[in-house]
Order: C-alpha cells, then structure tokens, then sequence
C-alpha cells in the first residue's frame, strides 16, 4: 500500500492509496466509497484484489476521511464536486497512468450509484456495483422507511444550519456530510426514482452507458430493498447487467447487509466472484483491445 500525492483539478487535495499487485498488473481497479464512508474500510478488499493481480486504488471525497482538511463547517462541497472534482479527476490519472491496462471501477452504493454520470466514463471496461440501489424513501426497506422523514424534514434542515455540517456520527445516523453533499443527496431521495429523476440528465447517462456490470444485491440489506436495486439497474440499456440477489445462507454467512460484502468475512466465498468476473472482463478487454 502507497501513499499517493494527488490534487484535485481545484487544487484540494486529496487522500489516495495505491495498492499494488506481486508481479504485473493485469488492470487497475478504482474503489469508490459509499456515502461518509472512509476509503479505511475497503482495504481488506483493495489488499485482496492487488493480490489477484490488479493495482487498486482507494480514495475519500473532499471532507471525508482523511481529505477533511481544516473544520468540516468550512467544507464547501456538493455530491457535483465528489463526482467531478474527485472520483473523475482519479480515473482519469489512474487511466493516464497505464493506459495499456483495463481500468474496473468497483462502486459501494454512492459510488456505484454515480458511476455513469462520470465524465470520463468511456475509460471504464467495467463495473462492480455492490450494494447499489435507489435510496428513494419508497424503496427503502420498512424500518428505514419509517426514520427517513425525520431525517430529511427535521435532522437534516435544523442540524446542517446549526453545525455548518451534517453531524451524523454524533446521532448514529449516516455520518458526518458536508452540507451541499447531504441536501443534495436529500432532493434525491425525496424523488420517486432516485437520482434518475432528482439529477438532471442521469436517466439519459445510464441509458447510454456502454460497459459491463455486475451488480451484488444482498437480500438482507438494512437500508434499501430490493425493487430500488432493479429499478436502477433497469435504467442500463447497453452493455450488459449480471445482478444477482445474494441470500447469506447460500454462502455460508449469517449476515451481509448494506455493508458485510467488504469485511473480511466475505473473503472466502464472496471477493472471488468479483475477482473472477474482473478476470473475465478483462480477458474480454484485452482481445477487443
């Protein structure tokens, strides 16, 4: 694992790690991280998948994790700057960088969710979708859907004023969120398809998107049901979707949820089926190359 000194097109910087295989790499790999999740939690992952033979890189948006720079009430950023700024700028240097090798990106709910409104998309051969689905309130699971409206009409329009940010590692409730990423976030969720119909010119975006995807649901996910990962991975039309609905059972595993795929846990039975599916897209990569 390498410490990366990367910068932003803006000039923030911001948090990279690399991680690099034993011998050649045959891809690269960028992980990108849920929402308030800190690139620390997908080491294990990142580790295992260098091991496979690809060179995976981790990153944090602007204000999370380790690119927080200063106090976050000073954080002045919006899911447009994560998704521009941010993911784009790294997939790009990250396919400048070896422009030889197929470049996976490997998204955790946000980072899935945004995947072909990058700019630089048509770099991608693949992606991973883990735990990716509409956040809609009418696709949330019950429990879920029961606390959503206290936080989007109470939490979030009296916290984000008063702390300048959205505190959620203090209430147990997402976790802390620069104020434009959260209410940008909330127009989508308050939308009946998610950021299909909350941003404009996403349902057009995945409409075209062009390159394969495997998308792990997990049936027992605490935050979002079933029908929203369809919804979203119905509005691909080209390319290609393997979804598959994961029952813990069938795996050996008492739990998964929104969040399991990446503990080491899953190493065993689960990280294999994405590793091999990267081996077969980037099989198929090479020989189109």
């Amino acid at each position: 694992m390498k410490a990366i000194s990367h910068q932003a097109p803006d000039g923030h910087k911001l948090a990279v790690y690399r991680f690099d295989p034993p011998g050649p790499a045959r891809g690269q790999v960028v992980i990108a991280a849920a929402m308030a999740v800190a690139q620390s939690f997908y080491a294990p992952f990142a580790r295992y998948l260098a091991k496979r033979g690809y060179a995976t890189w981790t990153f944090d948006y602007r204000g999370i994790g380790e690119s927080l720079a200063g106090p976050r009430r000073r954080v002045k950023a919006d899911l447009g700057d994560w998704l521009h700024q941010d993911y784009d700028a790294l997939l790009r240097t990250v396919a400048e960088r070896a422009p030889e090798l197929p470049l996976f990106v490997v998204g955790h709910s946000f980072g899935g969710q945004v995947a072909p409104l990058l700019p630089s998309r048509e770099r991608i051969a693949g992606l991973v979708n883990i735990a990716v689905g509409s956040g809609s309130t009418r696709h949330l699971t019950p429990r879920t859907r029961r606390s959503a409206p206290l936080l989007w009409h109470v939490l979030a329009p009296t916290l984000c004023p008063l702390f300048g940010y959205f505190p959620g590692s203090r209430i147990g409730v997402v976790g802390d969120l620069p104020t434009g990423a959260l209410m940008q976030w909330r127009r989508w969720c308050l939308t009946p398809d998610y950021l299909l119909s909350g941003e404009p010119g996403a349902r057009e975006a995945y409409a075209t998107a062009r390159f394969p995807v495997l998308a792990l649901s997990f049936a027992d996910d605490e935050l979002l049901h079933e029908s929203g990962a369809r919804l979203i991975h119905g509005a691909y039309r080209h390319g290609g979707v393997d979804f598959r609905l994961i029952e813990p059972a069938q795996h050996g595993l008492e739990r998964i949820g929104h969040f399991g795929f990446f503990k080491p846990q899953c190493e065993a039975n689960l990280w294999p089926v994405v590793a091999e599916w990267l081996d077969h897209a980037a099989g198929a990569a090479r020989r189109q190359a």
